[in-house]
């Protein structure tokens, strides 16, 4: 699985990252909250055991040095699993496709139900998403955050990736379990014009509201992204 280092643990822990620990926070997330992230800053490895933990817990992150659960502490090496995600999440198309072939479940997921497709598609490795969309990966496959390939993909300037996953059959308009942010929320108030464009010419629904009643229309107006305000506007007067 996905594990942090410190100090960009604590970085993300305060937009609730998505890759480790989304919905920690009490407070209320956006979609603006989503924020894109360097591929090196995440490390896949092992999570130390917590016995105290209860069942269905989130995992409580690692803590700075010196704690019991800082980096000085013993992880369990990665898996099989651990690094065929890895390489798929930075697009390393070679990695990947030898794990295949070697009996590798296309469709293994992380203890968040994150599997290669989605992690793949976040940094918009369209060679390797291909590649898993035609081993047969799932489509609309959602982590326990409620979360497709498709919304992932669509938080970054990866349009080809979108159309990617779109042209194999993602259902546009889900909802995640959160806060009902659907792809065409999370394109728009990253302000990626591209990508809402190719959604909304496949039929995403504007309209839709989060729990909090806010529409893409609205994260792009409070992220100040104009061009997509002007876009999703025009979609509406048609």
């Amino acid at each position: 699985m996905i594990h942090l280092t410190a100090p960009s643990a604590w970085r993300w822990l305060s937009v609730a990252a998505v890759l480790l620990c989304f919905g920690c926070e009490n407070e209320r997330l956006k979609p603006d909250d989503f924020k894109r992230r360097d591929r090196s800053e995440i490390i896949v490895s092992a999570p130390p055991t917590n016995p105290q933990q209860a069942p269905g817990q989130q995992p409580i992150p690692q803590q700075a040095s010196g704690s019991p659960q800082g980096p000085n502490a013993p992880q369990a090496p990665p898996t099989a699993e651990d690094l065929f995600r890895e390489a798929a999440m930075e697009g390393k198309l070679a990695d990947v496709r030898k794990a295949i072939e070697s009996g590798m479940s296309v469709n293994a997921a992380d203890p968040q139900g994150r599997t290669a497709l989605q992690l793949a598609a976040f940094d918009g490795h369209t060679e390797t998403v291909a590649y898993l969309i035609a081993e047969q990966a799932e489509i609309n496959h959602r982590d326990q955050f409620g979360r497709s390939a498709l919304m992932y993909a669509s938080t970054g300037p990866n349009l080809e990736t979108v159309l990617a996953i779109l042209k194999a059959g993602a259902d546009v308009n889900y909802v995640d379990a959160e806060e009902h942010f659907t792809a065409l929320m999370f394109a728009a108030a990253e302000g990626q014009d591209a990508v809402v464009e190719q959604l909304l010419k496949n039929e995403a629904d504007a309209t839709m509201a989060d729990v909090d009643g806010d529409t893409a229309l609205d994260f792009a107006a409070k992220n100040g992204h104009d061009s997509v305000v002007k876009m999703l506007k025009e979609h509406a007067s048609k």
